[in-house]
């Protein structure tokens, strides 16, 4: 018997090893998933830390008094303050320093013919300065030889003897300046609004002298530059009263700090923060050990008496706080993707299973009648399911491992080998008497009642998980205790919850479906009935009385269709909520921030090929904007050319104002100027207002009411006026840059709209254009919002969200062609049947190729249109349940959002996978012929 029963499992090998690959590619996607998942947690978060400023992510303690004498105790305490910090945060640390500033600046006389108005320098010293940056001219600063009671003078000028003091600058610094090493410079004692050292009673200091000219080492960037600002290059600022203003910092000997400052010095000191090597299950012990270091004040053992105690504070605890919520998001994503192509394959499982059982009916049947039991026939076809979906399974995590290399866990383990028992769980569960015994579906009725308590278990769990899920809000919130010391941390790894609630759905609105399908056939087979044709009314009717496959292809179909449109969508709403955010932030195709952008370098921006509009913004003093009543708030004014702005903001979606209703008419008139205002003002669209400004108040009328104006500062308690027709109100003339009351400093920014047809693909503006612009503006900063969204985008949580929806696709789309395959298969046998006689008939072989698509098309149907409901539902679940803003970069959820390409590029692959799943059906099943099958017959 058992050598009868190897002949005939060894003729029906196909589907068995269906069965092994589907369990092969579930035990790699369920080993390998976690793995990738965790790495690419780490990824983004040593990125996340890396792309964070020093300024941002470094220990930083600035205290307003100076450091003890003993430098290099004060080091030696901060090296064992580090050491004693407990891993993961230790292993991030880098090595502590500190910098010395004198409170009050010195003013010096700039030289003649030099363009400058003023100078103004800090006067700072530094342990580090030697290995920071490299003489490139001179020596470096010494300490200046005083008698020890030079400054215990009081009489009555005590600036009588004055002492020269040395200083080492940046070239850059010495080059904008004009000065050279070995040289003095006087020291100007008048004509600042701050107070200079050399003009202090209590000092005698002056003139400066420039003993040393350095080159900066590293990175400018990096933690130590930037912790000395303008220790590099000087900042010079244009001031419309008096001109170029330059300030910069310069250093001097570490003896020196003290006399010249007298003690009023501020200390900076800080411990640097690096992300390499920082993994992703660390960053909720970093935050708290951050935390932690934030609520308290730490003391420093610098060998004095009384111990130096710092304040350190990083504003890393915000990036990490983030990263978190971001974590949260992405997990919550990837348990959605995985839920449905999980679903399928079990649908998959099942049908192979039938599938095998199918082909081996006769053998099993014979071995049952000659005194085999049921449960022995279970066992057997258990056995061999488990013996080939382990092998497979072991297969598949090896692949896994190889495919995504990292920690192996038990989970890993225990899941891949589920996959592995499941083929022959399958077959055990297919092979017992009540599976051998082959009739209609539509006559069935043994299993009504338990699959009716099923079905409703099945819509109310969807019902409930989905209440439950929309109640508790949103959850992975970045500012959720994300800054607060001792707030919850969002938890990590896959909420049940969401993973569950999204495949009760899909079930749900499958059984739905289903219960609805022999309706609706029912309905076009009464229509075709009508018809003279045969093949779509007895496609109909074999479809309403006996569905190939039954109810687990639509089962199946549904998941598949509805993950891959989960997947659209969702990619669909990130990146478009990236791409919106980006254009929100900058405003238009350019935005354009300078030191000036006066009406000359306007004309000359608008001048450049390819640029079709530009907007100047000037932002004025703070005015105050009051309704009738009296009841007034201060706000900034921003003036602008209405329709250039327009048309600067032009097509970007949910980010452009209503600035052409600002309006600019041929001959500004009397009546209210209208206005942009942000709802922090509190007023609202069609309010009457009135511009307080500093010498005429103006009547104004309120036209829209937004958050925040794009491509202006956010958190701003704003105004946005037409600039002409403010002018005309104010009783200025039309022409005039500005009203003549509130003359304010000049446009600094400027919004730029490219003619059609200059972006150089994917939105990003052709080169040329930014190059034309760096031509105009050298120093100018240009914002691109395609720019800034691929920025965005290129993040590991980003690129791995991409790998996740097309892995997610991937799957669904193999699935589909699984599903469609063995539905197929198992309606073989009965079809054959039917087109044996059919084709005595007369029946073309194009008819029967039809009944054919009537077999599995109507439920590909009912997976289309019950996957395109779920795939707009689950994302809108999705949202509401956990915030994904985190991987937007913006401050508001992104809206679900479809994309037309994507959309038909999903249609357009489903029915390729179709028509190929079909053929290869049609190829497996060519042996069915139409003599052999009479034979059979009679």
């Amino acid at each position: 018997m058992f050598r009868y029963v190897r002949r005939q499992l060894a003729a029906s090998w196909g589907a068995v090893l269906t069965l092994g690959v589907v369990a092969l590619v579930t035990a790699l996607v369920l080993s390998a998933a976690p793995r990738a998942v965790a790495v690419m947690h780490g990824d983004q978060a040593e990125w996340t830390v890396g792309e964070s400023t020093p300024l941002t992510r470094d220990l930083i303690a600035v205290t307003g008094q100076q450091v003890p004498e003993d430098w290099d105790a004060y080091l030696a305490g901060l090296d064992r303050l580090r050491d004693e910090q407990s891993e993961p945060l230790r292993g991030l640390l880098g090595a502590p320093d500190f910098q010395v500033g004198a409170t009050d600046r010195e003013s010096v006389t700039p030289l003649p013919g030099s363009d400058l108005f003023s100078i103004v320098l800090t006067l700072r010293a530094t342990p580090h300065l030697d290995e920071h940056a490299t003489l490139v001219e001179g020596r470096w600063p010494e300490a200046t030889d005083v008698p020890p009671d030079q400054f215990e003078y009081g009489g009555e000028d005590p600036r009588a003897a004055r002492y020269p003091y040395e200083v080492a600058v940046s070239r850059q610094t010495a080059e904008r300046f004009g000065w050279e090493a070995g040289h003095e410079y006087e020291l100007r004692a008048e004509g600042s609004s701050m107070v200079p050292l050399s003009s202090r009673a209590d000092g005698g200091w002056g003139p400066l002298v420039v003993t040393g000219v350095y080159e900066q080492e590293g990175d400018p960037q990096g933690s130590w530059w930037r912790q000395n600002p303008l220790g590099g290059a000087p900042n010079v600022i244009q001031d419309p009263n008096t001109g170029l203003n330059a300030e910069a910092a310069v250093y001097v000997d570490p003896a020196m700090i003290a006399p010249l400052s007298r003690s009023d010095a501020g200390t900076t000191t800080w411990i640097p923060v690096s992300g390499d090597g920082l993994r992703a299950d660390q960053v909720p012990d970093v935050l708290a050990q951050l935390r932690g270091l934030d609520a308290q004040q730490l003391p420093v053992d610098d060998g004095s008496s009384a111990a130096f105690a710092l304040d350190l504070d990083s504003r890393l605890t915000d990036v990490l706080a983030t990263l978190l919520a971001q974590r949260t998001g992405v997990d919550a994503v990837v348990a959605v993707l995985a839920t449905g192509p999980l679903g399928a394959a079990l649908a998959v499982l099942a049908l192979g299973a039938r599938l095998v059982i199918d082909r081996r009916r006769p053998a099993l049947t014979l071995l049952h009648a000659r005194g085999a039991s049921g449960a022995q026939l279970r066992a057997m076809a258990g056995l061999e399911g488990a013996t080939t979906g382990l092998a497979a399974a072991a297969a598949g995590f090896v692949i896994g491992l190889w495919v995504a290399p990292g920690q192996v866990t038990g989970t890993q383990v225990a899941l891949a080998t589920a996959a592995g028992l499941a083929p022959g769980v399958a077959l055990a569960l297919a092979a017992g008497p009540r599976g051998l015994r082959d009739g209609r579906s539509d006559l069935s009725r043994g299993r009504g009642r338990v699959r009716w308590i099923l079905e409703v278990l099945v819509l109310a769990g969807a019902a409930v998980s989905t209440a439950l899920l929309l109640q508790r809000g949103v959850v992975g919130e970045a500012g959720d205790g994300g800054s607060e010391a001792g707030g919850p941390l969002p938890a990590a790894g896959v909420d049940p919850l969401l993973a569950a609630s999204p495949l009760l759905l899909s079930l749900a609105v499958t059984l739905v479906a289903v219960r609805l399908f022999p309706l609706v056939t029912l309905a076009v087979e009464r229509v075709f009935a009508r018809r003279r044709d045969l093949v779509p009314f007895l496609g109909a009717a074999r479809a309403t009385r006996d569905p190939a496959g039954g109810v687990v292809p639509a089962v199946a179909l549904v998941l598949c269709v509805s993950v891959a449109a989960t997947a659209a969508v969702l990619y669909s709403t990130v990146t478009g909520g990236v791409a919106r955010e980006a254009w929100h932030e900058v405003g238009a195709d350019l935005r354009v921030s300078g030191p000036e952008i006066s009406d000359e370098v306007a004309a000359e921006l608008a001048a450049i090929d390819g640029v079709g509009a530009v907007a100047p913004v000037a932002d004025h003093d703070r005015i105050v904007i009051a309704d009738p009543g009296g009841n007034g708030v201060r706000a900034t004014l921003f003036t602008t050319d209405a329709s250039a702005m327009a048309r600067a903001q032009e097509g970007i979606a949910e980010a452009a104002t209503r600035t052409g209703d600002l309006g600019t008419p041929s001959d500004p008139g009397p009546g209210p100027v209208p206005l942009v205002v942000t709802r922090s003002t509190g007023y609202d669209v069609g309010q009457e207002v009135e511009l307080r400004l500093p010498d005429v108040a103006v009547p104004a009328e309120v036209v829209e009411a937004v958050d925040q104006v794009a491509g202006l500062p956010g958190g701003e308690v704003m105004v946005l006026a037409d600039a002409a027709r403010l002018t005309a109100a104010a009783g200025g003339s039309p022409g005039q840059d500005g009203p003549p009351a509130t003359t304010g400093p000049p446009a600094r920014v400027a919004l730029l709209a490219l003619d059609d047809g200059v972006d150089g693909g994917a939105g990003a503006p052709a080169t040329a254009v930014v190059g034309q612009i760096r031509d105009v503006l050298p120093h100018a900063v240009v914002d691109d919002p395609a720019a800034q969204a691929r920025e965005v985008l290129r993040s590991p949580a980003s690129t791995g969200l991409v790998a996740a929806f097309v892995a997610a696709v991937g799957l669904a789309g193999m699935l589909v062609g699984a599903v469609i395959v063995m539905t197929l298969l198992l309606a073989a046998p009965a079809r054959a049947r039917l087109l044996a006689v059919l084709r005595t008939l007369g029946l073309s072989a194009r008819q029967g190729r039809g009944l054919v698509g009537w077999e599995i098309g109507p439920w590909i149907a009912v997976a289309v249109v019950a996957g395109a409901v779920l795939g707009g539902v689950v994302p809108v679940v999705l949202l509401a349940a956990v915030d994904v803003t985190a991987l937007t970069g913006g401050a508001e959820p992104p809206r679900v959002r479809w994309d037309p390409a994507l959309t038909a590029g999903l249609a357009a692959g489903l029915a390729v996978v179709a028509a190929a799943a079909a053929g290869l059906a049609a190829a497996l099943g060519r042996r069915h012929e139409i003599a052999a099958q009479l034979r059979i017959e009679r």
